[in-house]
């Protein structure tokens, strides 16, 4: 069974999150260009959200706002956008997209950040739902469409 990379996203050192069509993850350090690099995180290097989780979202939230619904990967601050695949199955495990080699490390719960973007009714529908992290362990490209799979040994 494999899954399916719908969107990448890199943050500038402001925050401010683009979209791009590929990017190299890079081996103990994230996605290149990604302000996570600047950090010496273990854990948080990457993360990933769920493409099918943002309608259930949304629906909770009972979320109307047309702008917010168009641009939604970007306010969720979320690097991957993954299709097809329960990625809760990710944590504790190895796992490809595309060259590189990822390890999912843990939850990525919704922050403050997103109830001051997005309000306290979409932070509260996010729960359970906000994604994971993963650490790079073996620097490669990935691009959009590429597949997720879990790594066997």
């Amino acid at each position: 069974m494999s899954g399916n990379l719908e969107w990448i996203g890199v943050r500038d050192k402001s925050g401010d999150i683009k979209s791009t069509e590929s990017v190299m993850a890079l081996e103990g350090r994230g996605l290149q260009g990604d302000k996570i690099t600047l950090k010496k995180s273990k854990k948080r290097q990457v993360t990933l959200m769920q493409k099918e989780h943002i309608s259930v979202i949304l629906s909770l939230a009972q979320e109307q706002d047309q702008s917010k619904i168009n641009r939604i990967e970007y306010y969720f601050k979320r690097n991957l956008l993954i299709s097809k695949y329960n990625i809760d199955n990710l944590k504790g495990k190895y796992f490809r997209i595309g060259k590189a080699k990822f390890f999912g490390t843990g939850d990525c719960k919704p922050c403050k950040k997103i109830e001051i973007l997005l309000g306290k009714t979409m932070l509260d529908a996010m729960q359970g739902m906000g994604g994971i992290t993963a650490s790079v362990v073996e620097s490669g490209e990935i691009k959009i469409n590429d597949n997720l799979y879990l790594e066997v040994n």
